[in-house]
């Protein structure tokens, strides 16, 4: 997909996060590995939904963090990583710069 060459493209627009059905297919299917990987039976319990789903969040807000250093090597701007994120530009830089080693940011790049 080509997401930064659109992004460049008009800067005038919030490319917000997009669940739909292949999220919810998605998660249904990482849900259902991690319960059958740590043996939890069936779903269906609460405990053990919330257990598995709080699992996934916390691994994929580790992640996050790699993906917006990679998307700063790549060249990516705060403000397209913001719209990626669906924040603003701000609030991406407030959150993930500390996080980012070797951050590329210019001063002009700042918010």
């Amino acid at each position: 997909m080509a997401v930064h060459a659109a992004m460049n493209e008009r800067r005038d627009h919030h490319l917000a996060p997009a669940a739909d059905n292949d999220t919810e297919s998605v998660l249904d299917e990482a849900i259902n590995s991690l319960a059958r990987l740590r043996a939890m039976g069936g779903r269906g319990n609460a405990g053990v939904d919330l257990h598995l789903l709080t699992s996934l969040i916390d691994e994929a807000a580790r992640r996050l963090s790699g993906a917006v250093a990679q998307a700063r090597v790549q060249g990516y701007s705060w403000a397209e990583i913001a719209d990626l994120l669906g924040v603003t530009r701000a609030s991406a830089w407030q959150r993930y710069a500390g996080r980012v080693n070797n951050d590329p940011t210019s001063v002009e790049d700042r918010p």
